[in-house]
Formats: structure tokens, sequence, C-alpha cells
């Protein structure tokens, strides 16, 4: 794994013990008006040719209704969901800044921004021959012994990175050509980021001067020598998702910011509180009293914070640091599963919120292309990213924190970003810092089957240094190696001298051995997801403890 001497360097990461933290980790928080601005800004962008037809005033005028759907006034918060109007300055703001949008769009690899900033997509970065060739080689892994199911009973992993993972104290990892020797368990700096027991073993790839990539050790779970062909469409994809990659780490690069819309914080216009009653022992008056106060917070005149009154100021393109990853050794882990869902049989029931891996692997981005999606109703993959506590306002103001960014007391530190509905051909990268869901979905004729097909790949932090992966660790599959060796042997050897020979072999795992430490893997994984939740994602927000207050009364 990284060494601890890695925590600070890289990309930023959601592995870390966030109530250490006064006020929670993460992005600042949105405002509601701006999160409704987002999901608007996002809308348009999905419309077709967006980036030729924004300037048209007839086209704007028929999108400037688009900002009163419910789909945008709604905003979801973290207890709850908000109704929020946009101005009409706010709604210019969106679509002037369409012109940073514009601007960004990468022509020659045909993506652009999607729900949220550090999210790129592309609609097209394969061909269509391509694709229903990588779909047809992969749905051949089905019949593998090594393609596991998921607990939901729907899904197949058709390459499954947890089989045969990297067992410390036991997986023999070669170090400069020496003898290999099991890899001790990591030092654990807290008590919930590093796994002890297990870790996912990347493949090492390079990419060239001109962005192709070649596969310089084997995918984990995918014989070379018995997919030769897929190994090279897996090279072509992953090929043209380098941009995409490239993208989304140039905007989380510590040097790239993201600006937001609406920054600062709310003021009261009138200040005058319900009265107390006289005496201490007026039951009934104090009862009224607490109502009053509790509409009196909710409900006094407050002036939000809004978008300048000068519009979208521009820059939106502008990058201090462009990230290239020309040239470069990397490593990336490689994982594709199918939810199959049956006629007449049950749908699927939606994903929990989680990251990719954990700290001994350092995913830095996630890349997934739809390979399929038939006969099943939409589905889409969601976002949420952790915030801190926002700022300014007075201790215990609830009304003011909620109406601005939508935080009640105790609602969890996060804020809903948005979502990509997933469809055939499309191709999109995350950061691994934001959380993300895939929605429930079912079949639309009951009568025929319906399959989703995803292939992913998890980017290791290139910033940082290399992991243990599939080029420092021999196949650690049993029946590989020795078929392998009766293929070298068999012309010269007996079969019970090979099988004596077979029987020194170390480090290997037949399939019952590693489905176990699979099962153990995936437990370990729900564990860390759920105090991942507790520790960065949902960290409570206490509106009367902050890491200032600075709310003026002007």
């Amino acid at each position: 794994m990284p060494l601890l001497r890695d925590f600070n360097r890289g990309y930023r990461h959601p592995f870390l013990f966030g109530i250490h933290y006064l006020g929670g980790v993460g992005d600042n928080p949105r405002t509601v008006a701006e999160l409704s601005m987002s999901k608007y800004s996002a809308l348009l962008r999905t419309q077709k040719h967006w980036w030729t037809r924004y300037k048209d005033e007839s086209t704007r005028n028929a999108w400037r209704e688009l900002a009163k759907l419910p789909s945008i006034t709604f905003v979801k918060t973290p207890s709850s969901s908000v109704e929020v109007e946009l101005s009409q300055q706010q709604i210019e703001y969106v679509l002037d800044e369409l012109a940073g949008y514009a601007a960004l769009r990468d022509t020659d690899n045909q993506c652009q921004v999607s729900c949220f900033e550090r999210i790129w997509e592309a609609d097209s970065l394969l061909s269509a021959a391509i694709n229903d060739e990588l779909r047809v080689s992969l749905y051949k892994l089905e019949h593998l012994p090594t393609c596991t199911r998921s607990c939901d009973g729907n899904t197949l992993n058709l390459i499954d990175p947890m089989l045969h993972c990297l067992v410390y104290n036991r997986t023999l990892v070669w170090y400069n050509f020496r003898t290999p020797r099991p890899l001790p368990s990591p030092p654990i700096p807290d008590i919930y980021t590093v796994c002890p027991r297990f870790a996912l073993l990347p493949t090492d790839i390079f990419v060239d001067d001109s962005r192709q990539v070649k596969f310089l050790s084997y995918i984990n779970n995918l014989h070379r020598d018995d997919h030769t062909s897929l190994y090279t469409l897996l090279e072509t994809c992953l090929t043209k998702f380098l941009p995409l990659f490239e993208h989304s780490l140039t905007d989380l690069h510590r040097n790239n910011p993201l600006r937001q819309r609406i920054p600062g914080s709310c003021r009261y216009t009138i200040w005058e509180e319900p009265e107390a009653p006289e005496y201490s022992d007026d039951e009934e008056g104090w009862s009224a009293y607490e109502r009053d106060m509790r509409h009196w917070v909710m409900n006094r005149p407050i002036e939000l914070p809004s978008v300048p009154h000068t519009g979208y100021p521009g820059g939106l393109e502008d990058r201090k640091f462009l990230v290239s990853l020309r040239g470069r050794k990397l490593q990336v882990i490689v994982d594709v599963t199918e939810t199959r869902l049956r006629p007449q049989g049950p749908g699927f029931a939606g994903g929990a919120w989680h990251v990719k891996g954990m700290r001994n692997e350092r995913i830095v981005a996630c890349g997934i292309h739809c390979l399929s999606a038939d006969n099943i109703t939409p589905v889409s993959i969601q976002y949420r990213m952790a915030v801190t506590y926002p700022r300014g306002f007075s201790p215990g103001d609830a009304g003011a924190t909620l109406r601005t960014w939508g935080f009640s007391d105790g609602d969890a530190c996060h804020q809903y970003i948005g979502e990509i509905q997933l469809r055939k051909g499309l191709s999109f990268v995350f950061p691994n810092i934001y959380q993300h869901r895939q929605t429930s979905f079912e079949l639309v004729d009951t009568d025929r089957e319906g399959r989703l097909l995803l292939l992913m790949f998890y980017l290791i932090d290139p910033e940082i240094q290399t992991i243990v992966s599939t080029g420092s660790v021999a196949p650690q599959q049993k029946d590989w190696i020795k078929r392998e060796l009766e293929h070298a042997l068999s012309s010269h050897l007996p079969i019970e001298l090979i099988d004596v020979i077979f029987s020194f072999a170390e480090g290997l795992m037949d399939l019952q051995e590693a489905e176990e430490y699979r099962d153990a893997f995936v437990d370990a994984q729900a564990i860390f997801r759920e105090a991942n939740n507790n520790y960065h994602f949902c960290i409570p927000f206490d509106v009367w403890n902050g890491p200032d207050f600075s709310f003026t009364n002007s």
C-alpha cells in the first residue's frame, strides 16, 4: 500500500478520519439556490448541440422555461427537500455561463463536463462496432468459474477484482527480483481507512506520447492467453478513456479549486423577535412563545446570498494546471458487472452510497462505460459530496442554515450534486472523493430478460508511490499454474511427476479458497462503507458549534 508519507501527497481522497476536523471535511457547501442552478445548467447541457445554440435568443427563451421544472426547483437536502425558485438574474447567469462550458468542451475527444464539476462524459468514445465486439467478448466470461455473483442475486461479476485479491501475510510478492515472500499487513494509521487483511491488485499500464495504452501485466482473473483479443479491446477502450481521466484530474487538482456561483451568507432584514412571557410560571404563555419563536426563526424576512449583480463574470474554463498522463506508467483496476433481470422476477433494488476501494489502493477516479442497457427502466448513477459546515451564521440559527444551505441541526454534512442516466455507449469519469450509487430499475417488458452491462476502470492515484500490482504478484489461480506446468512438461515427464512438482508450488489458491477470501473482503468493505459514512460523508452538522461565527447583524 502507499507508505504513510504518501498520505498528504497526491490528489484529494475520501480516506480521512473526518471527525478530527472541526466543521467536517470536503468542499465548501453550496447554497440551495446554487444546487438548483447546477441542476438547471446540467439539464441545458443535455440538449442536443447545446454548445452551438446557447447564444440564440429564441433558444434561450425556451430554455428559460426549463428553470421552472420540478426537477430543477426541488432540491434534495440531507434530511428532506426544499423548493427553490430561481431568480431571473440566476437564470441569466446559468445561460451566460454556458459559454464557459462550451469553451471547456473537448471537441477532439467529444467529451464535456457532465452533471457536476469534475465529472466528465462522452456519448461516443467507442464506435458501435467496437462496443458490440467488446460486449460479445465479455459475455463469454459468464461461463468461467471466476464469474461470481453479488449478494443481490441479480448481478454477475464477469471480471471480479476482489477474487484472488492480495492477501496480506499470504500472497507472495516479488521485490527487486529477489525470492518472493508474503507481504505483511500495512501499518494502520487509524481505525477504519486501511484494510489489514486484503487489497485489490491493479494492472500496470503504460501510456505512450500519443495516449495509446498498453497493459504491462495481467488483469486479475482474466487469462491473457485465453483472451488475447479481449485484452486488445480493453486497451482500446482504456485509451479512449484517457482524455476523460485527464480532464477529471485537472479539475480535481489542488491548483484548480472549484469556484462557487454564490459565495457569502445570508442576512436578516428584520430582527424583532417575539417577546417572552413576563412571568416564569405562565405555562400557556411560554408554550405560545416557543411556538411563535419556531415560526419566527423559520419565516422571518431574510436576504439570501445570490449571484453577483453584474452577472456571470466569465473565466469558468480557466485552469492554472493541466494534467497529462502521456508517457507515464499508471495502475488501473478492471471491473465488469452485468445486472440481469429475469422475466417475472424481482427488479434491482439499487446500490448503497460508496466510494471505490480503501486507502490501501488510493483510487483517485473511476471510469464507467455502459455497454448495454436492454429492456430496463431508466437507471442512473447518483452523486453526493462531503461538505464542511457552512460559515456566516449565528450559533443556533437553524432558520438561516436551512433556508440558505439546506442544513438543519444534526443533518449529515453532504450535498446531492446530480446524476447521470445510463445509456448504451455512454462513458464517464468522476473523482473518488464523490460517493455514488446506482438507482433501482425494473423490466420494461416483464416477459423478456433485461440486462445492464458496465465496464469500469479504477485509476490509482498517479502522484503517489505505486502499489503492489499484478506486475509484482504472479497469478494466484491454482488451475492457471497447473495448466501452464502441464503444458511445459507433459512432453518430458509423466503426469504423476508433474503433480509432485506442482505440490511444491506456493502462494496459490483454489477457487473455493479464493471465494472465501472474497467473501471476507466484501464484509470488510461493508464495514468500511458504514464507517466512511459516519466519519467522512455523514458527519452531523452542529448548528451551535462551528469553525467560526462571523454572522453580522447589519
